[in-house]
């Protein structure tokens, strides 16, 4: 088995991952393992932008005040302070690295307007192509250091912990070049002596319809669990309402700053389905149930950009995916429907990225800081990576490590790197159906049941893995809170104002 000795293994290359390892560089040798490159990222594909109190104007605990709003009742107060009040020092940061901001004629940042935000705060590079112009810079300023290598096509079959229980490593097989399925069957090990950091992105490839790209498939979780780590809140998926509805075509996100711009969501005869246009720019949640209720009761749902100046100046990245399967946004409305985007829950870590594994660090959407609640506020995502990142390279980079690596002889895989796209297709139709946008009791154990019989066949299926608790999770929180939406439990209860917790193969709560 070969063997690489580092300071820090980073898993996972989106914005949270090159942001830790770029941070790490300073302090000792990185090993940076990825599914792929960055292109493949949620970072990358980001377009709504950055939220960030840069306007004077903007009140000073508005940003925090709306995040709270947005996460109904499930924020970690300390962890959304620590967010927005170090919003304008990320944006700093990424001014340093040379990213691009777009400015007005003033040569002021510009700031755009998204739903649950009280004021203009989303800060945009080349318009909606945000996490790509961040990205680019991220990854050219990476591939300058020398202490840094990155491993791509690498599938993570298991974290590696030492004999008193402590990450210290992860296994991983090399994937086949153009065969995104079939690994090659010879394994690599990577130890670290300081520290193993998760940044393996969200779940959206879970469902069929999503706004990720495939590779995001709680990977980060299943390692996790196994490893003995607590994960929290699975049940909080966000539903992101505008994703182009166009059958067989590539997933195409459009922004919710094109609402922001004043773009209406309108049915087929162009009537607006919401009342006034603030409705519209509700929180992520409320527009994606309606526009699931109105497909379901009285058919299609349309964006309507045809109101919006210059909209393929303001928006080029959609305008050219637009284009490029033949719809015009000046001339017509966009078939849209809602997809699985962003999951609130994840890998349970403190402010500084540590989880309840020693040695094992989560930053990105894989993380729960208790930041989003039960729902997240838009644009809050790519800030976490950037304030979490550093948090994490902080701690990381006074902890003392270990002088001696002690390792149990039977270092093997916990999951399989190969997926089997018959289960994947299982698991997305089952988490749609059930595990979705709107969840009942019966269809949650249906789901459940059917998941129970996944695992005991495929038992090293993370997918598997990861869904089963997703839907476990949905069935025992019996109340509709944010994102999470029961039709059998249709309201709050004061009783569910807790963090549901997973570790051990059981369910507890605690407080937010």
């Amino acid at each position: 088995m070969k063997t690489e000795y580092v300071d820090y293994v980073v898993i996972g290359l989106g914005l949270a991952g090159s942001t830790v390892a770029y941070g790490l560089c300073r302090h000792g040798d990185v090993a940076v393992l990825a599914k792929g490159g960055a292109a493949s990222t949620n970072s990358y594909w980001a377009q709504g932008g950055i939220a960030a109190r840069v306007d004077p104007l903007d009140p000073p605990l508005a940003h925090e005040a709306d995040t709270l709003a947005a996460g109904a009742g499930l924020c970690h107060p300390a962890a959304v302070r620590l967010l927005t009040s170090r919003s304008a020092a990320a944006i700093s940061w990424l001014l340093e690295l040379g990213v691009a901001f777009d400015r007005d004629a003033a040569g002021n940042l510009s700031t755009g307007l998204e739903g649950g935000h009280s004021h203009r705060r989303i800060v945009h590079a080349g318009g909606d192509a945000t996490g790509r112009r961040v990205m680019e810079r991220l990854s050219a300023r990476l591939s300058e250091v020398g202490n840094l290598a990155v491993y791509p096509n690498v599938a993570v079959t298991s974290l590696v912990q030492d004999v008193h229980g402590r990450v210290v490593g992860a296994l991983g097989a090399q994937m086949v070049e153009g065969l995104p399925n079939r690994a090659s069957p010879s394994r690599s090990l990577w130890l670290a002596r300081k520290g193993v950091v998760l940044a393996t992105g969200g779940i959206g490839g879970l469902y069929p319809y999503t706004s990720n790209p495939e590779g995001a498939t709680g990977d980060g979780l299943a390692l996790a669990y196994c490893a003995g780590a607590e994960l929290r809140n699975l049940e909080f998926v966000q539903f992101h309402p505008t994703i182009l509805n166009v059958p067989a075509s590539k997933p195409l996100l459009i922004s919710e700053a094109v609402r922001g711009a004043g773009a209406r969501l309108v049915d087929s005869n162009y009537k607006p389905i919401m009342q006034q246009p603030a409705g519209d720019l509700q929180t992520r949640d409320i527009v994606a149930r309606a526009i699931f209720r109105h497909q379901r009761l009285h058919g299609p749902v349309f964006l309507d950009m045809t109101g919006i100046p210059n909209v393929r100046e303001k928006f080029p990245t959609i305008a050219s995916g637009l284009a490029d399967i033949g719809f015009d946004p000046i001339t017509s409305p966009i078939p849209v429907t809602p997809a699985a985007h962003f999951l609130m829950g994840g890998v349970h870590t403190d402010l500084r990225g540590r989880t309840s594994v020693p040695g094992l660090y989560a930053v990105g959407e894989v993380a729960h800081t208790g930041v989003h609640g039960a729902n997240r506020l838009a644009s809050n995502s790519l800030l976490e990576c950037i304030v979490m990142a550093f948090e994490a390279v902080a701690d990381l980079a006074a902890a003392p490590g270990v002088s001696r690596l002690e390792l149990p002889d039977d270092i093997c895989d916990v999951l399989s790197p190969e997926r089997d796209c018959d289960v994947l297709a299982r698991v997305q139709d089952l988490l749609w159906r059930h595990v979705g946008i709107e969840r009942e009791g019966s269809g949650l154990q249906a789901a459940l049941g059917a998941l129970d019989q996944l695992r005991d066949t495929y038992p090293q299926s993370g997918e598997v893995l990861v869904a089963r608790w997703m839907a476990k999770c949905a069935l025992e929180r019996e109340e509709s809170r944010g994102a999470h939406f029961r039709v059998d439990f249709p309201q709050e209860s004061a009783a569910w104002l807790r963090d549901t917790r997973v570790s051990s193969q059981k369910l507890a709560y605690t407080s937010a």
